[in-house]
């Protein structure tokens, strides 16, 4: 079974309304969730032996001036996640979380892939209210302590 082919049939287990894109090696799906609604996308690269999962909140619209200070809180979000990484095209503000696995002389199997997503989901759920903040104008390290709590670091 192909990469995708794994994918979809994940997707179809968790049943997920997934859209198989024409040609491509690329499942899209809107996911509803506690803090907002998604677009997923799950990219197969079969040559390279990789997976992707790409969680983009629907609708979000990041202000150019708050490129900035968004990248500072996705940073420090991304700060001990033991999976996957926010990210942010500095250009337009365009924001994703991104999940991947290499599965280069393995077996990919459906349980890897709902880790993928599940993880993904969960991420973007947790942080989705602090990006919401930070584009509304609060600063970056006040958003995050609102989610994680303040640092644990004191300097005297």
């Amino acid at each position: 079974m192909s990469l995708i082919e794994t994918a979809q049939s994940c997707l179809e287990s968790m049943q997920l309304p997934a859209t198989r894109v024409p040609n491509l090696p690329v499942i899209s799906l809107p996911v509803e969730i506690e803090n907002g609604k998604l677009n997923i996308f799950v990219h197969a690269h079969e040559d390279a032996g990789r997976v992707f999962v790409y969680v983009r909140a629907q609708d979000l619209q990041v202000p150019i001036e708050r490129i900035p200070a968004l990248a500072d809180f996705l940073t420090r979000a991304n700060y001990g996640l033991p999976l996957g990484n926010f990210e942010i095209d500095m250009n337009d503000g365009e924001m994703n979380f991104k999940n991947s696995l290499d599965i280069s002389g393995g077996v990919l199997t459906e349980a890897m892939v709902k880790t993928l997503l599940v993880f993904a989901m969960e991420c973007a759920n947790r942080y989705l209210p602090g990006i919401r903040e930070v584009i509304a104008g609060t600063e970056p390290k006040a958003a995050i302590e609102a989610i994680d709590g303040p640092t644990k670091v004191v300097i005297k």
